[in-house]
This record gives C-alpha cells, sequence and structure tokens, in this order.
C-alpha cells in the first residue's frame, strides 16, 4: 500500500482507495478511553436515576402503609 502525507498531522490518504488513514494510535487510544469513560458516566446517571424513582416508590409504599394503620 502506498501512502500520501496529508496537511494534517497523523492522517495519510491511501493512493489507491484515497481513503484517509489516521496514523496516530495515542490520539485514538485517547479517543477509546474517552468513549469507554462516557459510557461508564451514561450508566451511573441511568443507575442513580433508577435508584431515585426506587426509593420514591418505597416512600409511596411507606405513606400509604402510615394511612392504612392511622385509617
Amino acid at each position: 500500500m502506498e501512502y500520501v502525507e496529508t496537511e494534517n498531522k497523523g492522517i495519510v490518504r491511501d493512493v489507491h482507495s484515497h481513503a484517509l488513514i489516521n496514523t496516530d494510535r495515542n490520539a485514538y487510544s485517547l479517543y477509546k478511553a474517552k468513549r469507554e469513560s462516557d459510557k461508564n458516566a451514561k450508566c451511573l446517571v441511568a443507575d442513580v436515576q433508577n435508584l431515585k424513582q426506587d426509593m420514591f416508590e418505597i416512600k409511596q409504599m411507606l405513606h400509604n402503609l402510615i394511612k392504612e394503620s392511622n385509617g
């Protein structure tokens, strides 16, 4: 395969297919780590929302039990 340098550092163009290829492995590793971190953060947010909903439901059940026992 033959590559031609582009004006962007870390990116070359394949002469035959004209595809742009990222050769900066460090930037790619950083991108993958950030993507994984973002994915984990979204999961944590969803977990917190689920816990909030569960707590709300538990509080409602407790209020209903108190009402029934008093009334």
